[in-house]
């Protein structure tokens, strides 16, 4: 889980828009599913927004999937290894791991792709959330994008344009 807060550092409550922005989920795109033309990363307001209130952007390779099955029904922890960190005041350690309910958006491609995944790069935006139990501690919610350069140079864009405002 997290340990980028440091002291201090309040952690909101996971929910409402945050939780559009940081769905817990893999684009179809950055596993080569195409539903929809090709539009430039450049110009998408979610990969600017992410960008800019997210605590990082950054380059990573899939390290591990693990399926669990508890008692409140399955769960995928999945390992992620930071090979840049494109933006962001808060990244999260560079091993780090997202846990996927079986609710989540990421469900469904963790169930058919589960040990393709690994060695995979993706951008990952993340933000870490607090729980809604204090002593439930943090955890980190991410959105995966295509991992090309285009996908890249509009994340050093929006971070560019961030640190303008």
């Amino acid at each position: 889980m997290g340990d980028s807060r440091g002291p201090g550092r309040p952690l909101p409550a996971y929910g409402g828009h945050a939780a559009q922005l940081f769905d817990d989920t893999i684009e179809p795109s950055a596993l080569g599913f195409t539903s929809e033309p090709n539009k430039a990363p450049r110009g998408d307001t979610l990969l600017r927004e992410r960008t800019q209130v997210g605590d990082a952007a950054m380059h990573v390779r899939v390290v591990t999937v693990t399926l669990r099955n508890e008692g409140s029904g399955r769960t995928w922890q999945m390992g992620l290894h930071s090979l840049e960190t494109l933006a962001g005041a808060h990244p999260p350690a560079s091993d780090f791991t997202v846990q996927v309910e079986a609710t989540d958006p990421a469900a469904g491609l963790l169930r058919a792709f589960e040990a393709r995944l690994i060695g995979m790069t993706f951008v990952a935006f993340v933000r870490e959330f607090g729980g809604a139990d204090p002593n439930e501690g943090s955890r980190w919610h991410f959105h995966l994008a295509h991992d090309d350069k285009d996908e890249i140079d509009a994340v050093r864009s929006a971070s560019a344009l961030g640190r303008l405002r």
